[in-house]
């Protein structure tokens, strides 16, 4: 051959391992392999889908479907295309046969056409046979060795054939696997979608009886119980369609599967994952059947719907947790390797703060890299010697004999936890106090509002009982308030709902606690705390009580209590005349009237019942995963090195 023929024209040839790398899995994994015959026949519109698996090589692997079909032109033309574009030729949504009615508009899983190569994961040629519109074409696709072209496909003959589908068909040379695998392979992919059948050597997939499946179920009272189902999928799964959280009503579908609404979670979940290939749920909600759009795109927004979303994505979230726990572990102690000789520099208490913070740092930022999580616990750790240990140790130093001896004789009767609490309940409240303080003394009318917000957080105050934690803020009986002073003198806060706030700079709050019968439910009011607080350089006076009083008296009036029910009113101010220096009693009705200074005295008389918090402390721990990483010997660090560079983390 002359030259000038040899390198004339634009001749290209494909490499024998063109398919191999162009198609991945598609053609190496025979899991990935039968999912994609699946998936080919699901973004056809089929209602059902049969496959057919050899029980030993030499047999023939069979997947048929009740699909749209296609017309000879269009089987050519798909199989032929290299990079096939489905979303130009065909649209991302999947066509429906013409006498079917669509369940629901669904996202394709093909997106340029790779699922053609997925039995040559199983032999080098198979045969499709394809209706449509009265004619079924039979093709012959098969691998070339030659290198003009990766595959050919043959048409060989066309037919007279009512009705739709398509029916792929090989002999299976290699990749036989269980029949077991390939009902958890495609069984854990479509399940979660009710409209198409499949059916595995005759066994329909059913989602009750699959091996993959955990299910739990979640009350949403006072509507229902949701049954949600976990499906784990195999370890190799290409696609992310169909995953995510899938809603049922009444077995049907509503919407598409997704991880939308999961909080902090977006990072974590967004398709790319391998753990938002690892897992789906499916949440039967049959109580929603009134809330779901006609179109069953979606739900309309109601107080059920919010409920049990709300139910669905706690559940939802501790399970991700528990499926992130061991990996979590892993990459902790990873971390904390690049860290053990700061780490054996600390205290117990310091590690384990080191080590609560990697875990925290997991948690909420979950797409962290191996080596930014171990730079991350390595900063940390050098700051928690500054810390925890120099500053302490400069500070011994300053201290005198005596005052070293006070610290000994602390340290024998409290450990660091239990002081930790004490101090930072006292420090929440003292600081409370002097801000309380600094309002209370303000001239300035404007400020006072900001009183009802923390006498809101400091309900401990006006006494033990308030430090209920079932005493909370009482909207309704806010509202019959200032309903009462009527419109024209009353504005609501900006700022809290829970109070009415008042023209001269006074406001008003309420309080309830309920009571319960001896079954535990709820009888109504057991006691309400009202709480106005009136202007600075204000002196009460009898008609401030009285005004308090008939706040009281309306809630009564309004039946949100009872004639039993004890109602409390603390009326505020800078002073008190000599006519309000009692309290004014009506029957259950006691209003009291307290000075700001007063009030502020008892505050830090107070012992805060800090000795319930500290009999509920946890004794000090210790992070086992820290402890375990200090224990290595040198050639233990030397492998875990080895394995972090080889993670990545390096």
């Amino acid at each position: 051959m002359e030259q000038d023929e040899l390198f004339s024209g634009s001749q290209f040839r494909f490499g024998p391992r063109f398919l191999k790398d162009h198609a991945g899995q598609i053609i190496t994994v025979p899991e990935v392999a039968i999912v994609e015959l699946v998936a080919n026949a699901y973004d056809a519109g089929a209602s059902t889908i049969d496959v057919t698996w050899p029980e030993a090589l030499g047999q023939e692997l069979v997947v048929e479907d009740n699909g749209t079909g296609m017309t000879p032109e269009e089987l050519y033309h798909r199989w032929t295309t290299i990079s096939y574009s489905r979303v130009m030729q065909q649209g991302q949504y999947v066509q429906y046969p013409p006498d079917v009615s669509a369940p629901r508009r669904r996202l394709a899983f093909g997106q340029n056409g790779k699922g053609r190569y997925s039995p040559f994961c199983f032999s080098d040629h198979y045969e499709i046979e394809s209706w449509k519109e009265g004619t079924s074409v039979r093709a012959h696709v098969s691998k070339t060795d030659d290198g003009a072209e990766p595959f050919r496909c043959e048409i060989v003959g066309t037919t007279n054939r009512e009705g739709h589908g398509s029916r792929v068909s090989a002999k299976l040379v290699t990749g036989l696997l269980p029949v077991s695998a390939v009902r958890d392979a495609v069984g854990s992919k479509f399940l979660v979608d009710p409209y198409v059948a499949i059916t595995v050597n005759g066994v329909p997939l059913r989602l009750l009886s699959f091996d993959r499946l955990a299910t739990s179920y979640v009350e949403v009272p006072p509507f229902g119980t949701l049954t949600i189902h976990q499906i784990d999928a195999p370890t190799h799964d290409r696609t992310t369609n169909l995953r995510g959280i899938t809603w049922w009503v009444n077995s049907r579908m509503v919407g598409e599967p997704s991880w939308e609404g999961l909080e902090n979670r977006g990072s974590l979940l967004d398709g790319r994952t391998a753990l938002a290939k690892k897992c789906s749920f499916v949440i039967e909600a049959d109580f929603l059947h009134d809330d779901v759009r006609a179109d069953w795109s979606g739900m309309h927004d109601s107080a059920r719907t919010q409920v049990a979303g709300k139910a669905a994505h706690e559940f939802v979230h501790e399970a991700l947790d528990h499926l992130m726990r061991d990996t979590r572990k892993e990459r902790k102690k990873l971390a904390l390797a690049q860290s053990r000789e700061t780490l054996t520099r600390l205290p117990q208490l310091s590690r384990r703060l080191v080590g609560e913070f990697v875990e925290q740092v997991q948690r909420e930022c979950p797409t962290l890299s191996p080596g930014d999580l171990a730079r991350t616990a390595k900063v940390f750790a050098k700051m928690e010697i500054t810390r925890s240990g120099y500053d302490l140790l400069e500070k011994l130093a300053a201290c005198s004999p005596s005052d070293l001896d006070t610290w000994n004789e602390l340290m024998e009767e409290w450990t660091a936890g239990n002081a930790a609490i004490v101090l930072s309940e006292l420090k929440r409240r003292l600081e409370l106090i002097a801000r309380l303080q600094t309002q209370v003394d303000s001239d300035d009318s404007d400020e006072l509002h900001d009183l009802q917000p923390l006498f809101g957080r400091g309900l401990w105050i006006f006494g033990p009982e308030f430090e209920a934690v079932d005493f909370t803020s009482n909207r309704r009986m806010s509202t019959v308030v200032g309903t009462f002073l009527g419109e024209s003198q009353v504005a609501l806060s900006s700022r809290r709902p829970d109070f009415v706030a008042l023209p001269d700079a006074s406001s008003v709050s309420c309080y309830a606690a309920d009571t319960y019968d001896d079954a535990g439910e709820v009888l109504g009011v057991r006691k309400v705390l009202i709480v106005e607080l009136k202007r600075a350089g204000l002196v009460l006076g009898v008609k401030e009580l009285r005004q308090a009083q008939d706040y009281a008296l309306e809630i009564r009036k309004a039946s949100l209590v009872s004639d039993s029910t004890e109602i409390l009113a603390y009326v505020l101010g800078s002073g008190t005349d000599a006519g309000a220096k009692d309290d004014l009693v009506s029957g259950a009705i006691r209003v009291r009237p307290v000075t700001y200074e007063r009030i502020l005295r008892r505050a830090h008389a107070r012992t805060f019942n800090l000795q319930r918090l500290l009999s509920q402390a946890a004794p000090q721990r210790i992070d086992l995963d820290v402890e375990e990483v200090l224990g290595l010997t040198d050639a233990d660090v030397e492998m875990t090195d080895a394995c972090i560079v080889n993670s990545g983390v390096a």
